[in-house]
């Protein structure tokens, strides 16, 4: 399966670019959740991020 549940086609993305790219969003989902500060508020659309980064993670496992 190279599309991700979104719809967005990750066919031409190797191993590689899928794990870069979901450790993008773990970079981008730490600064979200910085800046959100101590109050314990989630910045909105985590759950989809995580989601999104879980599937290229397992998705690069696979092609590797």
């Amino acid at each position: 399966m190279t599309t991700h549940h979104t719809g967005r086609d990750y066919s031409s993305y190797s191993a590689a670019d899928l794990r870069q790219a979901a450790q993008r969003i773990s970079s981008d989902l730490a600064r979200a959740q910085e800046m959100a500060g101590a109050g314990g508020l989630r910045p909105e659309g985590v759950e989809e991020q995580q989601d999104l980064q879980k599937w290229m993670r397992n998705e690069a496992a696979r092609r590797a």
